[in-house]
């Protein structure tokens, strides 16, 4: 099976969103005349994806603001089991519980990763011991406050390994293994 990664962009201070968690422009401020291979790698190695359902809560979700490929399986963690939702080329289902979403994801990816979006569900994750490895992207810019990706721990603190570090004009990547 594959890995489950935590797969993030960033700012400096380690937000993921700025306090209006609205605003994205930020994500598109800073073009590269440099390949991320890192970035590409990560991409090119997904099968599945497992994110929160705040977003289908608020109505952010769209044909357009699908993350990663559409034509990957999506997985939403939700407290309320509910119907799969079809959006553009994408099928979202909704799974009751981060364990089993991330079960599910593995299965469905099989030798490929699978990639944890969000805040909360990487929090969730890490908690249980699921995740295998982090990819972040970290942007030149600190926003002061906002959502970060990792707030409050409920566990020991967690040991990385760095295995890799890929720097362009403009974005720093790194990967990182969790020691188990």
């Amino acid at each position: 099976m594959g890995k489950v990664l935590i797969h993030a962009t960033m700012s400096l201070d380690g937000f993921i969103a700025k306090q209006n968690e609205d605003d994205w422009d930020w994500l598109s401020g800073y073009p590269s005349d440099q390949s991320d291979d890192l970035a590409e790698r990560t991409q090119k190695g997904l099968g599945a994806v497992v994110l929160g359902n705040k977003d289908f809560r608020n109505n952010k979700i769209t044909a357009d603001t699908i993350p990663y490929n559409a034509e990957l399986p999506q997985f939403v963690v939700t407290h309320n089991q509910r119907e799969p939702l079809k959006l553009g080329d994408a099928t979202f289902q909704f799974i009751k519980g981060v364990r089993e979403a991330i079960e599910a994801a593995k299965k469905a990816a099989g030798e490929k990763s699978v990639a944890i979006v969000g805040h909360s569900i990487a929090q969730q994750g890490l908690e249980l011991g699921l995740v295998d490895e982090f990819v972040l992207h970290v942007y030149p810019m600190i926003f002061g406050n906002g959502l970060r990706l990792i707030d409050t721990l409920k566990v020991e603190p967690i040991e990385l390994e760095r295995l890799e570090i890929i720097s362009t004009s403009q974005i720093t990547s790194l990967r990182f293994k969790v020691i188990k």
